[in-house]
């Protein structure tokens, strides 16, 4: 179906991402500003909201892989835009950046996967947007960094709210007040990246990855997505509500019915998210 009108103005063109379908429903969506090592600025935010708010719509779109073009993930924001932000006062600045925070929250409740493909320099609000994704792959030509405290500011688009989960608290404490970059083999390591790749394979892994979600029941993969989101930082009764609530939904679908029977007669089946 054709996706009704957001909050925002839909966009016909884009100018600053590429998005592109596969026929096996698996988009790919393209950081494109490679000159500024693919920084976001207020249009970029746009656009990207714009595709996930179509691809939500879209049932040829099954899982979606953000990357960038060129020789970097994403530089995070564009410094020329921070000089009209540092100018508004305190409740004005925080009216304004929380767009950008509203970007990465669609990237976070958006009911399809989303795999970052991390192809090379990810820094400030790159990191936060690889955080806001479900899965991270890292080429080994990737390098992570929170570089805001040489300007004065703290990472605050969901660096410090995201990555606890993600690394460890004591990890990001020490990414953020250092501001030292973390190789793709540290950020494997710690947790931030899920798999490390050679740069050749990045896009093939991802891809890999992709394509196993798609032989699961898509509303599983999404209610599962929205059940773990949700139990972060709850009480463990809250969480196994949340799992109750969410499992007798799934277990009314006509793909639960199919997949337990499939299961029983030890046959294939192909989902069809109903």
């Amino acid at each position: 179906m054709t996706a009704p009108e957001g909050f925002l103005s839909p966009i016909e063109t884009y100018e600053n991402i590429l998005w592109d379908v596969a026929p096996d429903g698996i988009a790919t969506l393209t950081l494109n500003r490679p000159e500024k090592l693919n920084a976001f600025d207020k249009r970029m935010l746009h656009e990207i909201r714009d595709a996930i708010w179509k691809a939500s719509f879209n049932d040829a779109v099954k899982v979606v892989i953000i990357t960038g073009s060129g020789r970097g993930f994403c530089s995070g924001r564009d410094i020329s835009g921070l000089r009209m932000e540092n100018a508004l006062s305190s409740p004005q600045y925080r009216t304004y950046v929380r767009a950008n925070h509203e970007t990465f929250d669609d990237l976070e409740a958006f009911e399809k996967p989303l795999i970052a493909a991390v192809n090379g320099i990810c820094a400030g609000g790159g990191v936060e947007l690889s955080a806001a994704c479900d899965i991270r792959v890292a080429s080994t030509a990737a390098a992570f960094m929170l570089p805001e405290t040489q300007l004065g500011v703290l990472p605050a688009s969901g660096a410090c709210s995201r990555l606890i989960d993600i690394m460890g608290i004591g990890r990001l404490k020490e990414m953020v007040m250092t501001g030292d970059p973390v190789s793709a083999e540290d950020a494997y390591r710690i947790g931030l990246a899920n798999h490390l790749v050679e740069p050749d394979q990045l896009l093939p892994k991802a891809k890999e990855i992709a394509a196993r979600i798609l032989t699961r029941a898509p509303q599983a993969v999404g209610m599962a997505k929205h059940i773990i989101n949700a139990c972060r930082g709850l009480d463990a009764e809250t969480g196994r509500l949340f799992e109750r609530l969410g499992q007798s939904i799934l277990i009314t679908t006509d793909d639960a019915q199919r997949g337990m029977a499939a299961f029983e007669n030890k046959q294939k089946i192909t989902f069809e998210g109903r």
